[in-house]
């Protein structure tokens, strides 16, 4: 059932807020600042100009060619970066430069312009910012850089360690460009010792180093690194295998994460180490499933990497832990990326690129099916009809796509070259590749009838990728042209249409539907597995399951954390809501019935109840045998399991007896020998009046019940206070009375010759005595009201079946049960027949059986006492003209009415270093 519970790790308040940061509504302009710009969401906008950049570097002839303008935007100050963004194009040029970076900032010399900083980095990229806008405001602009470069002072130390980490830092240093010390190669991936997969001769991957290598000597590297568009081109060409790890994360951002938290995943896992969970079972069953067609994972030392950070993140958020295919992504990760690299990776991926993917329900993914066949739809309506008309499942096709990022679906050299443009764009290159797909293969679909034969052509098409997509043409250009590429321009020209808007519009607009459809579905498999529950109808296990999840989302700590589990906080809650003997509870006493309740249905003893703990434990409460009844609660008291309680758990008994019965004790509630006083009163009132009529006999078809009568609630309310006062004493009395002593041997035998010893040593506080099961069921038994409370009266005031918009109100509760009582005419014209069946056996005359005071008024009379009557006052009971309908009514009728109440290089030099054969790639933009 542990599967069951954390299948729903996130209820309606996670999903609107997972979906909410995908289409940047409800989130500030700080929080979708964040989003945009790939840093830590804890930064804010500290200052902001508008600005035009040079840049120049140290290793650069021309510093952004002197005949080009300046690039034009704004310019951001955070606490912990400077952000400088195209008002045009953000590919023109954009950066996020980290402030433990920058070496120098100073006024250029020389200059003319109004106001201008000149911003020196380690990696000797010196940025101009020429300030556009008032002087005061620049001036503004300025002392904010200063007093935030001198906040993160404290930070710096922190650089040196990290870009040890980073191939581009060893790759400058290497050949002597770079100043830092960087004297051994920084740990990679598990590429380096199992070989990338493919080809690099094929690839170019030493040509394609070439161009990153001259890119990072004049547009920065890592933390302070300036995107130009040959940074894009680069990019979708395919990066060089040694530097896809640091590529992958400086684009989505979780280099920084790794910066400001270094020695943190080292350190949950040894905080962890040895420690066992359900979501580090679960990756033991999938480490040999991860990518098997990879040599390393057919190794100790690549399953124990994936091992590691599968688990660390499964700590880092228990929330999510380890969910389907998150095996596949993280062991493509670790074939480029040091395991600290692709948990920091995973961690974005999991909670901003793709959120939702990664959960028991898959609702993100599932989501993004809908909006997927939307985009269909759209851009594709032959082929949409066709799928419709044949009843071909799409998302059966297209699922693992996006699950996996396509890993799982082609080869992975393939694969690898849609994640480099995956982690520069974000989730929308899913989108286009999956309808590029589609598209190219449109004819071949067409002609399909079912499933089947379509994941076929799909599935060949992925195998024939490295394949010539015109091997007939007579041009050698076009026969060079793969279908992989051919895949990469179709997706990123004739889908470029695709974008983040139109993605996340059509989410919102499905939304609602799938977390339906989802939540329907785990609640129909959650009840479906729950233990048999002979007490509890499948109605009733529908209403107790969304109570219980109700409650849990809008009481719970954790709340919005996804949680399937309720404390006793939750717990309290949950009870009172359909228990009508709970009162005013104090969550801190330990001593409390609730508690021991809630420790006892705790069957892990984790301090919180799952769901089937709780309808167990229900169940058992609701028990309508006596017996068992009886032996459960007798189970909460015997602690060590022996079968024995002891004094104090006798007196605790008493304690909780005395609680449990409040609302009787208190007259609020009635049970069922006060109700049948009460019937007892309105029969004899009847025979009364039959009698006064003459009519008398047995035979009689019809009893007339009266119009209107009173009945002394007072009076009734003090005899069923009295008597559970006299139930609560002689319980603790007989229960003492008839303890066993404990059999110590000698101390015992020497007790019983002592004269001085009461007779009753078990009124001996210095005698050790014991309740056993049958002596608490003879003394329950013993007592007329706590036979009741265990046989009939708690369980009918639990009321499981309550609908979930309504709550337990005394007063209310009060008239309902009256009206359900004098409504129940059949049981009244029964007693009024046995009555009269006894005057006829006795001769007429005499007054009937068990009479009691009544008396009669009109109903104008009454009307008018009615008027002076506060609504609170319920001394009296009575029932006039308009209530003769309901004298008459059923039981069944009675309980029917009342639950209805409720990137510098030419363009000339990059084309003769690619190639042509990806010129169509670098030359289109996404």
């Amino acid at each position: 059932m542990a599967f069951f519970d954390a299948l729903r790790e996130k209820a309606v308040t996670t999903l609107n807020q997972v979906l909410d940061k995908n289409r940047n509504s409800g989130l500030t302009k700080h929080q979708q600042f964040c989003y945009s710009h790939h840093i830590p969401e804890t930064e804010t906008i500290l200052s902001e100009s508008a600005a035009e950049i040079g840049i120049k570097s140290d290793y650069s002839t021309d510093a952004y060619n002197d005949n080009l303008p300046f690039p034009q935007g704004r310019i951001y100050l955070t606490q912990s970066f400077l952000i400088f963004r195209d008002a045009f194009d953000r590919k023109n040029c954009s950066f996020s430069v980290h402030l433990s970076t920058i070496k120098k900032v100073e006024r250029p010399p020389g200059s003319d312009y109004g106001f201008a900083l000149m911003v020196s980095t380690y990696s000797k990229l010196h940025l101009t910012l020429y300030l556009v806008g008032i002087r005061s405001d620049s001036e503004r602009f300025a002392q904010q850089l200063k007093i935030a470069l001198k906040k993160n002072l404290v930070h710096v130390g922190k650089l040196q360690p990290f870009i040890q980490t980073c191939y581009s830092e060893y790759l400058l240093a290497k050949n002597k460009v770079s100043t830092e010390k960087v004297e051994h190669a920084p740990q990679g991936g598990l590429g380096l010792v199992f070989k990338f997969p493919g080809d690099p001769k094929e690839s170019r991957d030493k040509t394609k180093m070439k161009l990153w290598f001259d890119l990072f000597r004049v547009d920065g590297r890592n933390l302070s690194l300036v995107r130009t568009p040959l940074f894009y081109k680069l990019v979708r060409v395919g990066l060089p295998n040694r530097l896809r790890g640091e590529i992958w994360e400086l684009c989505c951002g979780s280099m920084y994460l790794r910066l400001d938290y270094q020695g943190e995943y080292n350190k949950i896992l040894e905080d962890h180490k040895d420690q066992k969970s359900f979501a580090i079972e679960e990756i033991e069953k999938d480490l040999n499933r991860s990518l098997p067609e990879y040599a390393a994972y057919q190794s100790s030392q690549g399953i124990e990497r994936l091992r590691r950070v599968l688990t660390a993140y499964s700590w880092k958020n228990p929330d999510v832990g380890y969910c389907q295919a998150m095996n596949i992504v993280v062991a493509a990760m670790l074939i480029y990326m040091s395991e600290e690299q692709a948990f920091w990776c995973l961690n974005v991926l999991c909670d901003r690129i793709v959120p939702g993917y990664y959960s028991k329900t898959m609702y993100g993914t599932l989501l993004d099916q809908k909006v997927f066949e939307s985009l269909v739809q759209k851009t594709m309506p032959m082929l949409w009809e066709h799928i419709t008309k044949n009843d071909i499942q799409l998302s059966v096709v297209s699922l693992p796509w996006f699950l996996s990022l396509y890993l799982s679906s082609m080869p992975l050299v393939f694969a690898f070259r849609i994640l480099d443009v995956f982690f520069l764009q974000g989730p929308k290159t899913l989108f286009q590749v999956a309808l590029a797909v589609l598209k190219l293969n449109g004819e071949a679909l067409l002609n399909t009838e079912d499933d089947g034969t379509f994941i076929s052509i799909i599935k060949q098409y992925f195998l024939t990728l490295h394949e010539s997509a015109h091997p007939n043409s007579p041009n050698p250009k076009f026969r060079s042209i793969t279908r992989f590429q051919e895949l990469l321009v179709t997706a990123f020209r004739e889908f470029s249409v695709i974008d983040e808007e139109m993605i996340n519009n059509t989410r919102a607009k499905h939304r609602d539907t799938i977390y339906q459809n989802i939540s329907s579905f785990v609640k129909r498999t959650e009840l479906r597995n729950l233990p048999r529950t002979t007490n509890i109808s499948q109605e009733t296990l529908s209403l107790l399951y969304d109570r219980f999840y109700s409650v849990v989302e809008s009481l719970s700590v954790t709340k919005g954390s996804g949680t399937s589990v309720m404390d006793y906080k939750v717990f309290v809650e949950f009870m009172s809501e359909i228990c009508d003997w709970i009162t005013d509870v104090n969550v801190d006493d330990e001593r409390h019935f609730l508690r021991r309740l809630f420790n006892h249905w705790d069957t892990e003893k984790q301090g919180a109840l799952t769901f089937t703990d709780l309808l167990v434990g229900l169940n058992s409460l609701v028990d309508p045998d006596l017996m068992t009844s009886m032996s459960n609660f007798f189970e909460l008291y015997d602690t060590k399991g022996d079968g024995k309680i002891d004094r104090e758990g006798i007196l605790q008994i008493s304690e909780d007896l005395l609680y449990i019965t409040s609302p009787w004790k208190d007259g609020v509630l009635f049970d069922g020998i006060t109700k049948a006083n009460i019937e007892n009163v309105i029969a004899d009132e009847v025979y009364k009046k039959q009698v006064e009529s003459g009519n008398t006999s047995p035979d009689q078809s019809e009893i007339q019940l009266p119009s209107d009568f009173q009945v002394d609630r007072d009076k009734l309310e003090q005899q069923q206070v009295e008597r559970y006062l006299q139930a609560a004493a002689t319980f603790i009395q007989r229960a003492f009375e008839y303890a066993q002593p404990e059999e110590e041997e000698l101390l015992i035998k020497e007790l019983a010759i002592d004269n001085s010893i009461s007779h009753n040593a078990a009124l001996n506080p210095n005698t050790p005595v014991y309740l056993n099961l049958p002596t608490f069921r003879m003394v329950v038994l013993a007592d007329e009201t706590y036979e009741l409370l265990f046989g009939s009266t708690l369980r009918e005031a639990t009321h499981l079946e309550r609908p979930l918009d309504t709550k337990f109100d005394p007063i209310r509760n009060l008239r309902d049960m009256f009206d359900g009582l004098l409504a129940d005419g059949r049981k009244v014209a029964t007693k009024v027949r046995l009555r009269m069946d006894s005057r006829a056996a006795n001769g007429g005359g005499g007054a009937p059986p068990n009479s009691s005071n009544a008396s009669i008024k009109s109903g104008a009379k009454r009307e008018e006492e009615e008027e002076d009557q506060d609504d609170d006052d319920l001394g009296v009971i009575s029932i006039d003209d308009n209530d003769k309908d309901l004298l008459l009514a059923t039981e069944a009728q009675v309980v029917v009415k009342e639950s209805t109440e409720k990137p510098r290089i030419s363009r000339m030099e990059s084309e003769k270093i690619i190639g042509k054969s990806d010129q169509n790639l670098i030359e289109f933009e996404t």
